[in-house]
């Protein structure tokens, strides 16, 4: 723990400290007592907050996610798989030292640089282009110099990972390469699936009855590589950084086997398999080019071009009924540039314009059961302003502007115009509390493969087709939230939001010829959500030890055609303990239940999740050991339903995730040079998602 010791001196230095006081002429010395002032490393704030991790916290985690779980920071949520929330369940945008990060590049950084963490909600700094939630992760600063690290992982259920880091920094330069590579090879993956149809009869009669399909035997293995190149130049007036990457994804194996029988009998019990590979080679370029002209204006500049080849083929085979086979090709372009000018007003505000531009063009062929070509071009130009205020103990921002809207598919061509609004007000009357709420409106160009009029049959009773149709659709969501923090040891929050959908599409699962159809229309019925909980913290022990408790709830309305309600409690207890150069951390995570989305009408149900954790390390080395689900020797996995008019679905989908395991990972980081600089490293690149129906 850091401590300060304030100490009074009298005019010579080496003399013992004493106060004086005069009785009768004769003088009584009294000794001081020491006053020790703890360092607060938790500061909230309007605009933004600070939040300092301990060497103990830094020494124990091996990447930036690990680090972000350790501290506990009131106003994040990271899952077990690493996703980082704000308490809604909303996306936070990741920065290092103000330039745009992924969590890629978090896995390369070096913890003993990490000076603090802030946290923002919809920050005027033009550094942060608009975003609405930012972490940004402040930096040690050095001279010259560079270094290597390294990453890997292996899990016992067949998955591992291998990461390259390194950095070289001269002058006003910085460098990175990075490449890195991911596997699984998985036995038990897959799904039972409990269908039941209601066909309309030509005499008004319906026809009922259920298929099961029991797998028997899953496979699926998956290869991943990537290779990254990173330059940046910075000045006092000047940062650009541009970034180019690859990455190759391929699946060559994913495969089940097993049984479907009907109930009644309308087809006889029969074999299937299915089989599916799918290969995504992609490349890609990032620029950041930020521009400060004086003291009250700045220019920032994000162009981006990614570009990706989609091979995907499947087979369905089922005894008595024949083979489905399908394939497609897509080669996927999108470009897109986001420019903000921002001007300062001094004491009375800043004022953010904003131009988003995005050219998106899909060209996907069809073959098998249907031989279609598409050809999809999206274009969207966004104009916006922004207005933010701090006075005080209050920060406030509003912000419009207008999206239009071009989408072509084939000969439909349609045009739209809508606008979008932010609004943010937050109250911080210390350092130890703070209150925030917000609201935003947008609309969102749906997939282009949404908009295919390709028919693919997946199986005997089952195919499915898009629409091409399909117009923007309007969201709108608030929410609110205050955090407590009253001194290093305790702090508690609360939240609650809203997220409600308007002229949305939705899969609709029709009556065909043969069995069922699911397209997609639109509009659906209503959808709203709300979410709403609390998080609390607790440090004992000189910090040694660290309590987090976390409650949520969820409660959901999925309108027609799926006319879902349903509520969900869950809850999450977690505790880290800290002694020299060992670390030990217990993770507890209720099941959970939540909607796939507001285009489908499925509620998934998860097990509970848990695990043991411990961890070693040194100045180089750091090495986790992590024991999970080690009471759990089953396959199941998530469980979803759907229901509606013609067609209900429940699958039990098998995988490693909630099984047995254990992992071992180590990072190893090596330093040169005079002070090395760490922090915005290069990253795994990803391409365009491609137009392939889904």
């Amino acid at each position: 723990m850091k401590r300060l010791a304030i100490v009074a001196f009298c005019a010579c230095p080496l003399t013992p400290v004493m106060a004086q006081t005069t009785v009768n002429d004769s003088i009584k010395t009294q000794e001081l007592n020491e006053v020790v002032v703890e360092a607060r490393n938790q500061r909230l704030g309007s605009e933004v907050s600070i939040f300092i991790p301990t060497s103990k916290q830094k020494n124990a985690a091996q990447t930036a996610v690990d680090l972000l779980n350790r501290m506990a920071i009131p106003q994040l949520r990271i899952s077990p798989n690493d996703e980082i929330t704000d308490p809604a369940g909303k996306s936070v945008d990741l920065f290092i030292d103000f330039i745009p990060a992924s969590k890629d590049d978090l896995e390369g950084m070096r913890m003993q640089d990490v000076k603090k963490v802030e946290y923002y909600d919809f920050p005027s700094d033009p550094r942060f282009q608009g975003k609405a939630h930012v972490v940004n992760f402040v930096m040690q600063k050095y001279e010259y110099g560079g270094y290597v690290k390294g990453y890997g992982l292996e899990n016992s259920s067949n998955a591992g990972q291998i990461s390259l880091y390194g950095k070289l920094k001269y002058k006003r330069m910085t460098f990175d390469i990075a490449a890195g590579t991911f596997y699984t090879n998985q036995n038990h993956t897959g799904s039972d699936t409990y269908e039941t149809f209601r066909l309309p009869q030509p005499d008004g009669t319906v026809n009922v009855f259920e298929r099961n399909s029991i797998q028997d035997k899953g496979k699926m293995r998956t290869r991943t590589y990537w290779p990254t190149f990173k330059a940046m130049y910075t000045s006092d007036k000047v940062t650009i950084q541009n970034i180019i990457g690859a990455n190759f994804d391929h699946t060559p194996v994913n495969g089940q086997s097993g049984y479907v029988v009907y109930s009644p009998e309308v087809l006889p019990r029969a074999d299937f398999a299915t089989f599916s590979a799918n290969r995504v080679n992609s490349l890609s370029y990032s620029g950041y080019w930020n521009f400060i002209i004086n003291d009250r204006n700045t220019i920032t500049f994000s162009p981006r071009y990614s570009f990706s080849h989609t091979n995907s083929n499947s087979l369905y085979a089922e005894e008595n009924t024949g083979e489905y086979h399908n394939a497609a090709k897509d080669d996927s372009h999108q470009f897109s540039g986001d420019l903000t000018y921002t001007h300062s007003f001094g004491s009375w505000g800043s004022m953010n314009a904003m131009l988003q531009t995005i050219l998106t063009t899909n060209n996907t062929s069809y073959s098998g059961t249907s031989d279609t070509r598409d050809n999809a071009h999206t274009y969207r130009i966004g104009p916006g302003v922004q207005y933010s205020l701090s006075k005080g103990k209050v920060y406030g921002l509003v912000g419009f502007g207008f999206h239009w809207d071009r989408q072509e598919y084939l000969d439909h061509r349609e045009n739209s115009a809508a606008p979008w609004i932010d609004f943010s007000l937050q109250y911080s009357p210390n350092d130890h509390h703070y209150l925030g709420g917000e609201f935003h409106h947008v609309k969102s160009i749906p997939s282009s493969s949404y908009r295919s009029v390709a028919v693919i049959q997946s199986n005997p009773l089952m195919s499915y087709t898009g629409n091409p149709d399909l117009v923007s659709y309007g969201s709108y969501d608030a929410d609110v939230n205050y955090s407590f923090i009253p001194n290093n040891t305790f702090s508690i929050s609360a939240f609650a939001s809203t997220w409600i959908v308007d002229d949305r599409y939705v899969y609709d699962y029709v009556p065909a010829e043969n069995g069922i159809m699911r397209t997609i229309k639109q509009p659906g019925g209503g959808y709203s959500q709300w979410n709403y909980g609390a998080y609390a913290s607790l440090s004992l022990f000189n910090r040694k030890l660290q309590l987090t408790a976390q409650l949520d709830a969820r409660s959901v309305h999925n309108g027609e055609p799926y006319n879902l309600n349903k509520t969900h409690l869950a809850y999450a207890l977690q505790a880290n303990y800290y002694l020299d150069s060992w670390s030990f951390s217990g993770l507890y995570s209720a099941p959970q239940g939540y909607p796939d989305g507001c285009m489908v009408g499925t509620w998934l149900s998860s097990k509970s999740y848990y695990r043991l954790q411990a961890g070693w390390s040194d100045a180089t080395w750091n090495i986790q050991l992590i024991l999970a689900n080690f009471a759990r020797w089953n396959w199941e996995s998530d469980k979803g339903v759907m229901h509606s008019q013609f067609y209900d679905k429940v699958e039990q989908i098998y995988s490693i995730n909630v099984h047995a395991s254990a992992r071992i990972s180590v990072t190893y980081t090596f330093g040169f040079g005079k002070k090395v600089a760490h922090g915005d490293e290069a990253t795994q690149q990803s391409g365009i998602s491609s137009g392939i129906l889904k």
